[in-house]
C-alpha cells in the first residue's frame, strides 16, 4: 500500500512542478496569478493568500494541479484589459509562460537521467526487436541488439533452438494454437533460433508470416498477419544462455551525453506510439481502434508497472521511471492540441499573425479548449477504468 501511495505522490509531484513552471514564468513576466491549485476543482479549502493576491488552494480531485491567470472572462473588462492580465502580455512573455511547464519537466528528467547514469542502473524493461518497427536506442528501455552494440551484454552468444516455454493469452501464438514445448524452426522460409527470431520477426511487422514449427516430432506450418505496429508472438522461450546485462553506467561528463541520447530515444518511442495510435484512430477500423485503446495505459497501469519495478529495481528504478514519466508529460504537452500547452501556444501565434481581437479570439479558444479538455478527460477516465480491470482485476459491469 505504501508504494501505491508513493506512485500517486510521484504523479502529483510531476504535474505540480509542471504547473509550478507556468507559475514562476507568469510571476517573473508580470502576469498576475489568481490561484495556484493542488488537485482539480471543486475547491476543498484555501491554504493562504500571498501579498500579490495569489490564492493557494487544495482541491478535491487528486489528479495534479493548475494555475489560474488573470484574464479569464472578457465580460470582466477591468481584469481582462488590465496591464497584468495574460491576454494583454507581450507575445514573448506568453510564450515563456506557456513553455514554463514543459521546461521544468525536461529539466527534472535531465537531472534524474544524469544522476542514475552516473550511479549506474540496469534497464527497467527490455523491448523485443519485433515489438516496434524501429529499434529502441534507449538505455532504460532498450532492445537486446542495442545493448549488445553498446557492450552492455556479457556472456556467450551461442545459438540454441527457439523452443517455447510458455504461451501468453490473446497473442499470435495462441491464435495459431502453438503450445509450450513446440520449437519454431523457420519464418517465411528463413531458419530462426532463440537469438535471431525477434530480429527476423521485426522485418514482417504489418505483413504476412508463415511459421514452420515442430510439434511432437512433426513439422507443421501456420500462417497469419502481423499488426501494423508489432509482430509479437506472445511466447517465452526456454533460456539456455549465460548472457547477463551489465549496469548502464558512465562517468559524470558522459552521463550528460547519455541523457541527451535517452531523451532522443524516449521521444522517438513516444511519438512512434502516438503516430500509430493516431493512424489507427483515424482509420475508422473498429478492430484497430479497439486494439489501440486497449493498448493505452494510464496512471493506474503505470502504478502497477511501477510496483513491478520497485520489486526488481528498488529506489533507483522508481527514480528512473519518474524521469521517464516527466519526459512523457513534457512531450505530451508539446502536441499541437487545444487545451495542451503547445496547442495554446499555437493559438497565441495565430492570434498574433492574424491580428485578431483578443475578445473575439478568446471565445473561439475557450470553446476549443473546453471541447478538447472534455475529450482528453473522457479518454483519461476510460483508460483508468480499463487499467483497473486489466491490472487490478476490478470488476466493472460494462467492461468485462
Amino acid at each position: 500500500m505504501i508504494w501505491i501511495i508513493l506512485w500517486i505522490a510521484l504523479f502529483m509531484f510531476l504535474v505540480i512542478i509542471h504547473e509550478l513552471g507556468h507559475f514562476i514564468a507568469a510571476k517573473k513576466s508580470g502576469v498576475k496569478v489568481l490561484e495556484f491549485g493542488i488537485g482539480i476543482p471543486p475547491k476543498a479549502f484555501k491554504i493562504w493568500t500571498d501579498k500579490s493576491g495569489t490564492e493557494y488552494t487544495i482541491n478535491r480531485i487528486p489528479l495534479g494541479g493548475f494555475v489560474r491567470l488573470k484574464w479569464e472572462d472578457p465580460k470582466d473588462t477591468e481584469d481582462f484589459n488590465a496591464k497584468d492580465s495574460f491576454i494583454k502580455a507581450k507575445v514573448w512573455k506568453k510564450i515563456i509562460i506557456l513553455l514554463g511547464g514543459v521546461t521544468v519537466n525536461f529539466l527534472f528528467a535531465w537531472a534524474v537521467f544524469t544522476a542514475i547514469f552516473t550511479r549506474g542502473i540496469k534497464p527497467i524493461s527490455i523491448i523485443p526487436e519485433n515489438a516496434l518497427a524501429v529499434q529502441s536506442r534507449s538505455y532504460l528501455m532498450p532492445t537486446a541488439s542495442f545493448l549488445q552494440e553498446q557492450w552492455f551484454l556479457s556472456g556467450d552468444f551461442v545459438e540454441w533452438p527457439a523452443r517455447i516455454g510458455d504461451v501468453f493469452a490473446w497473442w499470435i501464438a495462441e491464435e495459431l494454437w502453438l503450445e509450450a514445448g513446440d520449437t519454431i524452426i523457420a519464418i517465411n522460409g528463413r531458419e530462426v533460433n532463440a537469438i535471431n527470431i525477434s530480429i527476423v520477426l521485426q522485418r514482417y511487422i504489418g505483413s504476412d508470416i508463415l511459421l514452420g514449427y515442430e510439434h511432437d516430432g512433426q513439422v507443421l506450418e501456420a500462417e497469419t498477419t502481423c499488426p501494423d505496429d508489432n509482430c509479437i508472438l506472445g511466447i517465452v522461450l526456454d533460456n539456455n544462455s549465460n548472457i547477463e546485462i551489465q549496469p548502464i553506467k558512465f562517468p559524470f561528463p558522459e552521463s550528460i551525453v547519455a541523457w541527451w541520447n535517452e531523451m532522443g530515444a524516449q521521444t522517438n518511442l513516444t511519438f512512434n506510439a502516438l503516430g500509430t495510435l493516431g493512424k489507427n484512430l483515424l482509420s475508422f477500423d473498429g478492430e484497430k481502434i479497439n486494439n489501440s485503446l486497449n493498448n493505452l495505459t494510464g496512471p493506474v497501469g503505470a502504478v502497477k508497472f511501477g510496483d513491478m519495478l520497485r520489486q526488481s529495481g528498488g529506489w533507483i528504478a522508481f527514480l528512473a521511471f519518474g524521469g521517464i514519466i516527466s519526459l512523457a508529460l513534457a512531450l505530451f504537452n508539446i502536441l499541437p492540441i487545444p487545451a495542451l500547452d503547445w496547442g495554446r501556444l499555437l493559438g497565441v501565434l495565430i492570434q498574433r499573425a492574424g491580428r485578431l481581437k483578443a475578445e473575439k479570439y478568446f471565445t473561439i479558444e475557450w470553446y476549443l479548449n473546453v471541447i478538447f479538455f472534455i475529450l482528453l478527460m473522457g479518454l483519461g477516465i476510460y483508460i483508468i477504468f480499463k487499467d483497473l480491470v486489466q491490472f487490478w482485476w476490478v470488476s466493472l459491469p460494462w467492461m468485462g
